[in-house]
């Protein structure tokens, strides 16, 4: 059983076996091996393709890989335009990529992309180009006054006389003298700080270091009225109520100024505005000198001739108010020590010049015998003693009238007025 089994299967497998296929057009393909026309040679598989119209390495396809087929079928042959004809995103008219490719076939790589300079100058929109359609605009470009962001900073003509580049609301059309300072705009506020903050064309004007008046003082220079071109320091002091030279004092060193503080000015009449000593009114001192400021020199000391008698109180003056008082004048009868020699009236009839307790004005009939005078003890000695106008004798405890009563008692009395007279000391006013 065994054996006849074995006997029939060599049989099947012996007319199972074809015979050898032969190969028509001798390109080494057979139909059977895939050969899609065994009569053309240059049609088997792996044949180069050539644009025929034929399906030359028997692919089921007809020309591909040549430039009339539309390899990666986006619509587009090589010859219909497609620069990369395994590209499906490669095309005419296809959309541009960020990729490094011509993806719409017009020779230009990545255009209109953000990494294409798509102006020319220098800057694609991913290097920072804010407008890659303006060569022009660009980071670092200059700035220029038409309404664009030249400098893709963000800002639209900084920089530029329109705008404001210190953000103090002013631009520099708008009248800012410094747009980079922001403390300078018209109008500001002028600080001592070598600017001009208000724009008007000063430095400084109205604050402490600048000469406002035009004298070379500034009040950091201590100019003390800096509106005023006469007044700064070391001016002419002028007597108008003002500290001209801005020392702190005013009117000094002029005639409207008490210059040595004793309360009068040369215009009120301070002769001498130097001597604190000297003033309308001053005590006068016995040094040469006007004190009081009326013209005269010592007037009122006892260095001066007050009464013009030609004696002051230092030659020896005792009243130098009365001109007929000094040293050597005339005694008078009128209680007052006229020649000075500490005696009142002495010489005239007020005064008892014998001590006997009366004058001549008293009825003492002479004033120079301590023992004559009114009810004064008669004596026998030829003098009337009391001044009763009779020289009485005494004989013993009687008296009787001098011989020559009469006539010679006449006489007598003619005697004694001359010498009374005789007595008196006669002396020129003056010396």
């Amino acid at each position: 059983m065994t054996a006849l089994l074995t006997l029939l299967l060599l049989v099947g497998l012996a007319r199972a076996v074809p015979e050898p296929e032969e190969d028509l057009d001798a390109d080494g393909y057979t139909t059977s091996a895939g050969d899609c026309d065994d009569l053309a040679p240059e049609i088997h598989p792996g044949a180069a393709e050539v644009l025929d119209g034929v399906d030359n390495d028997c692919d089921f396809m007809v020309d591909e890989g040549t430039s009339a087929y539309d390899d990666d079928r986006d619509g587009w042959t090589e010859d219909g335009g497609d620069c990369d004809d395994g590209n499906p995103l490669s095309y005419p008219g296809a959309f541009e990529w960020t990729d490094g490719l011509d993806n719409d076939c017009d020779g230009v790589v990545d255009e209109g992309t953000l990494v294409y300079d798509d102006d020319g100058d220098g800057w694609t929109e991913e290097a920072g180009d804010c407008d890659d359609a303006r060569a022009d605009v660009f980071p670092g470009a200059t700035e220029v006054i038409d309404g664009w962001d030249q400098d893709c900073d963000g800002r639209v003509d900084e920089g530029t006389t329109a705008f404001d580049d210190d953000g103090d609301g002013w631009s520099e059309e708008g009248g800012d003298c410094d747009d980079a300072d922001v403390w300078s705009y018209p109008g500001g506020a002028e600080f001592a700080d070598g600017r001009d903050n208000d724009c008007d064309g000063e430095v400084d004007e109205d604050t402490d270091v600048s000469d406002d008046d035009g004298d070379g003082y500034s009040e950091a220079d201590g100019d003390c009225a800096d509106a005023d071109a006469a007044r700064y320091p070391g001016a002419p002091e002028l007597p108008d109520g003002l500290d001209d030279d801005c020392d702190g004092r005013v009117d000094e060193g002029t005639t409207a100024y008490d210059d040595d503080g004793d309360g009068w000015t040369e215009d009120e009449g301070d002769c001498d505005d130097e001597s604190r000593v000297v003033y309308p009114g001053a005590p006068e001192l016995v040094d040469d000198e006007d004190q009081d400021c009326d013209g005269q020199v010592d007037e009122g000391t006892v260095a001066y001739d007050d009464d013009g008698d030609g004696w002051t109180e230092d030659e020896g003056d005792c009243n130098d108010a009365n001109a007929f008082i000094y040293p050597q004048a005339t005694e008078q009868p009128d209680l007052l020590d006229n020649d000075c020699d500490g005696v009142v009236d002495e010489g005239t009839e007020l005064y008892d010049d014998d001590g006997d307790g009366l004058s001549e004005a008293q009825g003492d009939c002479d004033d120079l015998d301590r023992e004559v005078y009114p009810d004064a003890p008669e004596r026998n000695d030829g003098q009337d003693n009391d001044c009763d106008g009779a020289v009485e004798q005494y004989t013993g405890w009687s008296c009787a009238a001098a011989p020559g009563t009469g006539a010679g008692a006449g006489l007598v009395l003619v005697g004694a007025l001359v010498a009374r007279r005789r007595r008196r000391r006669v002396t020129p006013p003056g010396r």
